[in-house]
């Protein structure tokens, strides 16, 4: 592997986010990294969503759910389409002997982060009240926004020494 290369099991945790430039103190740097949140909060939702449905499987065939059969299939239908457009974006390239680079993950980042958003909503509406469920929400939505903010000089170009960076690099594997 050069620098730039990665495998796709390193993708849904951003272990090695792509450098785009030199690094060096008089150049602007790019880092194809993203929003932390936002990456390991849906690559989390997306690789345990096939435990979550066994544990369904399991609790529909003792028949102990207490979903309406119209409520669960609503879910599911949802959820699959979701996460059926994370797995087919993404799990091709385990098989492909050709050189894959972090921005390959991006379209199924895009349905990693819709199957997040509809796993934090249906989960929360589920166990919590209105005013608690608008709460999580925002908190989400916050968080979100902060991740966005906080690593933006990197995503529309850094023109300050690396060093200023220190911060910003939540994971040793980053450059």
């Amino acid at each position: 592997h050069n620098v730039l290369e990665s495998d796709p099991w390193s993708w849904p945790f951003m272990v090695y986010p792509m450098r785009m430039v030199g690094w060096d103190d008089s150049s602007i740097k790019y880092l194809e990294i993203g929003n932390p949140f936002l990456w390991w909060g849906s690559a989390t939702v997306c690789l345990l969503f096939p435990l979550q449905l066994l544990y369904w499987l399991v609790c529909w065939q003792r028949k102990c759910m207490s979903w309406r059969s119209t409520e669960f299939r609503e879910y599911i239908d949802g959820a699959m389409i979701l996460w059926g457009g994370w797995a087919l974006h993404y799990l091709p390239f385990f098989a492909m002997g050709r050189v894959t680079y972090i921005h390959h993950y991006l379209p199924a980042l895009y349905f990693g982060i819709l199957f997040l958003a509809y796993q934090i909503y249906n989960v929360s509406s589920w166990y919590l009240s209105e005013r608690s469920l608008r709460r999580v929400l925002f908190t989400c939505a916050t968080t979100a926004l902060f991740g966005f903010w906080w690593f933006s000089p990197l995503t529309y170009g850094w023109n300050k020494p690396i060093a200023d960076l220190k911060g910003m690099q939540w994971a040793s594997s980053w450059p």
